[in-house]
């Protein structure tokens, strides 16, 4: 089917550098289209299904619950494959108001689970596991943070680049690492974003060091990080030493670039995702040049299918500068390319330390109409990296194409116009 696929998509000029299809990058919602949350899992019709995939598959899929909530919900990771092969990590919804990932994975899980000669190959040589709602409190709120209404309004970065203190810096309350939420009562509160707490080091953490005198207090102790969604996700990458994880979220709008090589994207269409690796110094060249490899091959999977436009993470504004995606070490892109350069550093062989982040665009959706389009887009490059690793094909790409393939996109305020409008 794929390859028949692939072929009707050549045929109907429909891949990269050919002609642009007339309808840009729908499906588009209708003016009597009826948009509802009801398209994606709730947290008990997430359990339900993964309970459900696990009856039909017991010798395939094993579910482990890695940690709880702040609110006490739990946080499951899925494990397949093979437990004498490396391990690979995939996490979602980190962010609660991010939802296609958790979508997509659980169809990956279904379909690894099922069968089918990619599925049996990946099996046989990797172990995949898979977290797919990392903050369950949030995706019930359909809310950015974790729900941890005691969260501080935690400092900025008061560290020098020679990493001293700042003292003109420390105790600065702007809210750097929390997330609005604004409920019924309609009133701002902030609780804890998930994706800035995955420190390798949490007693060196910009929280701990910026508010020295706060050390007793719950949220400033050196010896616990307070964010168990992210305590969770650690333990696991801890426990099974993944060589690479993939972190899937949604992005707001972006456009292609003009003057982009027409053989890596189509000018002017609406990104439908983008896809960057580790930015911090620290990190590894080796584990770099991993995240890219992976990078690469989500790429070339978008081109062969045709109807993606997938472009880096780095947005280019208007007034021309560029968004180079942050350094912070932190966010799990950067902490888990940090564990994984720490780990090469004591002699531990790779290939190892890939660390990527996957935005899809959804976060101003264009309703429950793109839903399966954007799921599976998710699910087709997460597929080809697990396939690209369990056959050793990952391994020998260059990694140096990563800047070729992925042009930085052009952030918009607003979508491509609907059509039907």
């Amino acid at each position: 089917m794929r390859i028949a696929l692939a072929a009707c998509l050549i045929g109907a000029g429909l891949l990269p550098g050919l002609a642009t299809a007339a309808q840009p990058n729908g499906p588009w919602i209708t003016d009597d289209q009826n948009v509802s949350l009801e398209a994606f899992m709730s947290n008990q019709q997430l359990y339900d299904q993964l309970t459900s995939i696990w009856r039909r598959f017991p010798d395939k899929l094993q579910l482990e619950q890695a940690g709880s909530s702040n609110e006490g919900r739990p946080i499951w990771v899925a494990r397949l494959g093979n437990t004498e092969k490396p391990a690979v990590m995939i996490i979602t919804q980190q962010h609660g108001n991010e939802p296609h990932g958790t979508e997509a994975v659980v169809n990956l899980i279904q379909r690894l689970a099922s069968g089918g000669a990619s599925s049996r190959q990946i099996l046989d040589n990797l172990q995949v596991l898979v977290v797919p709602r990392v903050n369950p409190d949030g995706a019930e709120r359909f809310s950015r943070g974790n729900m941890d209404f005691t969260a501080p309004q935690t400092s900025v970065d008061c560290l020098r680049a020679d990493g001293t203190l700042d003292p003109a810096k420390l105790n600065q309350r702007l809210g750097a690492n929390v997330t609005a939420y604004t409920g019924a009562d309609e009133q701002r509160r902030w609780s804890y974003d998930i994706n800035r707490y995955h420190w390798t080091d949490w007693s060196q953490s910009t929280q701990i060091r910026c508010n020295p005198g706060l050390a007793g207090k719950r949220h400033f102790n050196p010896g616990q990080n307070p964010v168990p969604e992210a305590v969770a996700v650690r333990g696991i990458y801890d426990r099974y030493r993944p060589i690479w994880l993939v972190d899937v979220h949604n992005q707001n709008p972006a456009i292609v670039l003009d003057d982009v090589d027409p053989e890596v994207n189509r000018p002017g269409r609406q990104v439908t995702g983008s896809i960057t690796w580790p930015t911090h110094e620290d990190v590894a060249p080796a584990a770099v040049a991993l995240s890219k490899q992976m990078a690469i091959v989500m790429k070339q999977r978008s081109q062969e299918l045709g109807f993606m436009e997938i472009t880096n993470y780095y947005y280019e504004r208007p007034n021309g500068d560029i968004r180079r995606g942050g350094g912070d070490p932190g966010i799990a892109r950067n902490a888990y390319g940090l564990l994984g350069s720490e780990r090469l550093a004591t002699g531990e062989t790779g290939p190892l330390g890939g660390s990527v982040l996957m935005e899809i665009t959804g976060l101003n959706s264009r309703g429950q109409k793109s839903t399966g389009m954007l799921r599976n887009n998710i699910r087709e490059m997460l597929e080809a990296v697990l396939l690209a690793t369990a056959n050793g094909s990952l391994t020998t790409i260059d990694p140096a194409e990563a800047d070729r393939l992925l042009p930085p996109g052009n952030e918009s305020d607003e979508p491509l116009s609907n059509p039907h409008e």
